[in-house]
């Protein structure tokens, strides 16, 4: 577990759950009917990866990332669906 800022923040188990459901500033829509990030690589929970994650990282802190995207911090949301299946919550 990471901890910023005395906050501790769960691992990313890369759900894809925020990019399938809107792109960060950094990322774009992949269509008019598909509001997932274009960016967004993999195929399924516990696959997923951000595409412009390397260059987003090298960017800081001038790109002003620091908060936004937040990687990793939609799995640790206990509103993320898709983390609550992929631990075996729900």
């Amino acid at each position: 577990m990471q901890n910023i800022d005395d906050i501790d923040i769960q691992p990313c188990i890369r759900s894809g759950y925020c990019c399938n459901k809107a792109p960060c500033y950094f990322g774009e829509v992949t269509s008019d009917t598909n509001p997932s990030c274009k960016f967004l690589e993999g195929n399924s929970p516990g696959n997923y990866k951000c595409g412009k994650y390397d260059e987003i990282v090298a960017g800081m802190p001038e790109n002003n990332a620091e908060f936004e995207p937040a990687f990793g911090a939609g799995c640790s949301s206990a509103l993320n669906p898709v983390r609550l299946k992929m631990k075996g919550i729900v």
